[in-house]
């Protein structure tokens, strides 16, 4: 009695089972039904899974191979047939306008897309996929026919090209309708694809650029109401592409390589490109997107601009960028100010404010040109610091630290040796030093090699600006006067690494003198230098070890 109850409790849980698989089977095919409306990817729910077994051996896999067929099917040739139709009706329409006239053969491609519309308004409640598809092949195909009016023919059955622009233009209006009524990405994104084209195809200042600036506008009203980030994120690439391709004077339209297109319009056109898609970091996430777009949103955005502002400065603007740099400057530095109450976040701001700041230091260049210009940047450089405490980021002063080294080897380097210049380094280094030293906790700072960085250009630009500044003969002496700077300031900051800095002074002036000093200086400065720095030495030593004894003695008294 007891075996036939458990085998009726097996024998009901096992249909259980297949009841909840079949569920579950019926869950995905209304799921994928429901999807394939828009144009996208069936999402895969959970599969049902039967309960392990305590034996692994004894586990089955369970494949659902019906539902492998019926998406291959399904969907894959629906998208084989959708293509071979596409060229099928695209070669019927060239078909016709080599053998009828053109307002017949274009009539004959109308007609095969009615067509193909018809069936697909047929085939929408049966078979949703297919009919999506065959929609999606029917824009397609109104575009091209409409293109072939009067672009890439012999034979142009509208000769005006502003009325073939303007039914292009309500192709994509109507394509960008269904995109949205539909909540289809792939519709969309076709739709901004043949926007950014019919730009370069109409070849013309005033009908191009704003297009390229509507379609960077319509995408990013996409990723605000449906979160498509994907699509922003690939519209911003093509669209600074196409900006590149107009810059080059649009070969696409057979005009010659490098012959730069010269119309001031190009950086209206540009600040607008930056201007759309930095509204990115004001925009709430609400679940639509991930975390991650804001900063490669931000990050790709600015390595675009730069590099489509650089064609722009070569082709028109190269001996007048000054303006330009200083504007983009001050809207990047009032925008960052912005964002800094507007997100919590910490990356946004700061890296407008380091374009800024890279923006002034391109602007400084210009107006005063190197060397005279590297103290002006070395100056800046405080300001720079200063912003980053009011931020609390230490990414400004991380790029703030390359940008001071590289100007630093650059100047010594290849420049000669100016000494206003010198010392606006030996200043900005001790300063900055200082500075976040002072406030390493508000920059979230865990380490010492930022200031470390600054301490060591300290040390060799002082030497530096002190070999240049001073007569040779009193080169020894001047840079003893720095270490005697160094150990006042680590006896009034109680700082040992001022100390090792005085250490490292007193050492480097000994071999200057040994080796430098000792063959050509006249006997009574080779006196003087000598028993200077005998006195420095020794009176150093003497004073520290002094402190040591009894920082010892008083440790051994407690």
């Amino acid at each position: 009695m007891i075996q036939e109850n458990q085998d009726q409790s097996t024998g009901i849980g096992e249909l259980l089972a297949k009841v909840r698989f079949l569920e579950e089977r019926i869950e995905k095919i209304e799921g994928q039904l429901e999807v394939a409306v828009h144009g996208m990817a069936p999402a895969q729910p959970a599969r049902y899974q039967p309960e392990h077994s305590e034996n692994p051996a004894e586990e089955e896999v369970f494949v659902d191979k019906g539902l492998i067929e019926s998406n291959i099917f399904e969907f894959g040739l629906a998208w084989f047939g959708s293509l071979v139709l596409l060229f099928g009706i695209a070669f019927l329409s060239n078909f016709a306008m080599k053998y009828l006239n053109g307002p017949l053969a274009s009539f004959v491609g109308y007609g095969a897309v009615t067509g193909v519309f018809f069936l697909g308004w047929y085939l929408r409640n049966s078979f949703t996929h297919l009919s999506f598809m065959l929609n999606l092949s029917a824009h397609l195909l109104v575009y091209y026919i409409t293109l072939r009016l009067f672009f890439f023919t012999d034979h142009q059955v509208i000769p005006v090209k502003g009325i073939v622009l303007f039914m292009l233009f309500g192709v994509i209006c109507v394509q960008s309708y269904f995109a949205v009524r539909r909540n289809s990405e792939l519709q969309a994104a076709i739709a901004l694809m043949l926007s950014l084209a019919t730009a370069l195809f109409a070849d013309s200042t005033f009908f191009s650029l704003p297009l390229i600036i509507l379609t960077a506008v319509y995408s990013m009203f996409l990723f605000i109401r449906f979160g498509w980030w994907k699509l922003m994120l690939t519209t911003l690439i093509f669209v600074y592409i196409a900006q590149c391709i107009w810059l080059l004077n649009n070969p696409v339209m057979g005009n010659p390589i490098g012959a730069f297109a010269t119309h001031p319009f190009n950086l209206i056109s540009l600040f607008a490109y930056g201007a759309v898609f930095s509204v990115v970091p004001v925009i709430r996430q609400e679940g639509k997107f991930p975390d991650g777009i804001y900063p490669a949103t931000i990050l790709l955005n600015g390595m675009s601009f730069s590099a489509v502002l650089l064609l722009v400065i070569a082709s028109y603007y190269s001996g007048s960028y000054i303006w330009i740099f200083a504007m983009i400057s001050a809207l990047c530095l009032f925008y960052s100010i912005f964002l800094k109450y507007r997100t919590a976040r910490i990356f946004d701001p700061a890296f407008y404010a380091i374009y800024s700041f890279m923006a002034l230091s391109v602007a400084v260049y210009g107006y005063s040109k190197l060397p005279d210009a590297i103290w002006l940047l070395s100056l800046q450089s405080l300001l720079v610091v200063s912003w980053a405490l009011w931020f609390r980021s230490k990414i400004i002063v991380v790029m703030n630290t390359l940008l001071f080294i590289g100007i630093l080897v650059i100047y010594t380097a290849f420049y000669p040796s100016v000494d206003k210049v010198n010392f606006a380094l030996v200043i900005t280094a001790f300063v900055s030093a200082r500075v976040i030293n002072w406030k390493k906790e508000r920059l979230t700072l865990k380490t010492e090699m930022i200031r470390n960085i600054y301490l060591i250009s300290l040390f060799f630009t002082m030497l530096f600006a002190l070999y240049h500044l001073v007569p040779e003969q009193y080169v020894t002496l001047s840079w003893t006067g720095a270490a005697v700077f160094y150990f006042i300031m680590s006896l009034i900051l109680k700082n040992i690494k001022y100390r090792w800095m005085a250490i490292a002074t007193v050492l480097s002036t000994g071999i200057y003198l040994f080796f430098v000093d000792f063959s050509h200086l006249q006997t009574g400065y080779r006196v003087l230098a000598f028993l200077f720095l005998a006195v420095i030495s020794l009176g150093a030593s003497l004073y520290f070890t002094k402190k040591v004894r009894k920082k010892t003695q008083s440790g051994s008294l407690s």
